[in-house]
C-alpha cells in the first residue's frame, strides 16, 4: 500500500516535469492533502477516474 507522502511525492514530479510553478505545486499538494482527509481509498479511486472519464466525453 501506498503511503501518503509517497503519493504526493509522485505527484511533485508530475509537477516538476509539467513545469508547475511553487504556487501551483503547492495548490495542489494542498487539495491532494485535503482529499486523502475527506475519501476512503475506494472512492478516490472511483469518483477521480469517472470524473476523468466525463472529460473525455466533453472533448
Amino acid at each position: 500500500m501506498m503511503k501518503n507522502r509517497q503519493a504526493l511525492g509522485y505527484m511533485l514530479l508530475a509537477c516538476k516535469e509539467l513545469g508547475f510553478n511553487r504556487e501551483q505545486a503547492d495548490k495542489l499538494y494542498d487539495a491532494m492533502y485535503e482529499a486523502f482527509d475527506e475519501h476512503t481509498e475506494e472512492e478516490a479511486e472511483q469518483q477521480g477516474h469517472e470524473w476523468f472519464s466525463r472529460l473525455e466525453d466533453t472533448k
